[in-house]
């Protein structure tokens, strides 16, 4: 079995413009998420999809110097994007996440590609868990087909809805949690939500060792922290600007 994640990542934000190369701690947004997605278990390759864009030149050049596969597709048709990262590697499973989540939890997302190899799922997503945490997991052969069918600018822009909007077709899954998890949004999209990741950033310790309990444990010790960005409305799906 060969798992690739993807991770998108492009400078393009409307509520917070560059802010994959704002630093947390001592590094930008984007290396911490590519660190995280390294320690996910199973995972043989990690790769930054972006875009041709001028724009994306600098988070392009920052990833290189670190020695980080970058694929630049286009700019809307992230479906295309994504599966064109992936599948130089030839992957059996597919991990997508996106660069703004850098304390996604390794382990929740090795549960859910289990529960997707296991259950022989085409998909398993993100339900149950707190925003950032999670990531998308898909069969490969299935996100293949989506990428040669879909049609929908919305579903080539948002990549995975075209495979969970059709659970006649495909096998949906989840892997939600065994018990309570925090109250909070672990994402970075606007100033306070930055400013909340810095925050748990310096509490937390090296990059890539993040999880969800250790989270929790930060945030018991220390409830002020998450009203940070405890305003912040999340985008429905329709609205979620490109990335």
């Amino acid at each position: 079995m060969r798992v690739v994640a993807v991770v998108q990542a492009r400078m393009g934000s409307t509520r917070l413009p560059g802010k994959v190369l704002e630093l947390i701690g001592d590094r930008p947004l984007v290396l911490w998420t590519v660190a995280t997605a390294r320690a996910i278990a199973s995972v043989d390759q990690v790769v930054v999809a972006t875009s041709t864009d001028r724009a994306d030149d600098a988070l392009a050049r920052l990833l290189a110097d670190h020695d980080v596969p970058v694929h630049r597709g286009p700019v809307l048709d992230v479906l295309t994007r994504v599966w064109e990262a992936a599948a130089p590697y030839e992957p059996d499973y597919v991990v997508r996440a996106t660069a703004d989540n850098p304390f996604m939890d390794p382990g929740v997302v090795t549960r859910q590609l289990r529960r997707c190899v296991d259950e022989e799922f085409d998909y398993v997503g993100t339900a149950g868990w707190p925003l950032g945490i999670a990531a998308e997991v898909a069969r490969a052969e299935s996100l293949a087909q989506a990428y040669r069918e879909a049609h929908d600018p919305a579903e080539r822009e948002h990549v995975m809805p075209f495979l969970y909007a059709r659970p006649e077709r495909f096998r949906i899954g989840t892997a939600l949690p065994a018990g309570p998890v925090p109250d909070a949004r672990f994402t970075v999209d606007t100033p306070s939500d930055l400013e909340f990741a810095r925050q748990i950033a310096a509490r937390l310790g090296p990059v890539g060792t993040c999880s969800l309990e250790r989270l929790g444990a930060i945030l018991e010790a220390e409830p002020a922290l998450a009203e940070i960005n405890r305003n912040v409305r999340q985008k429905a799906w329709q609205e979620v600007e490109q990335r």
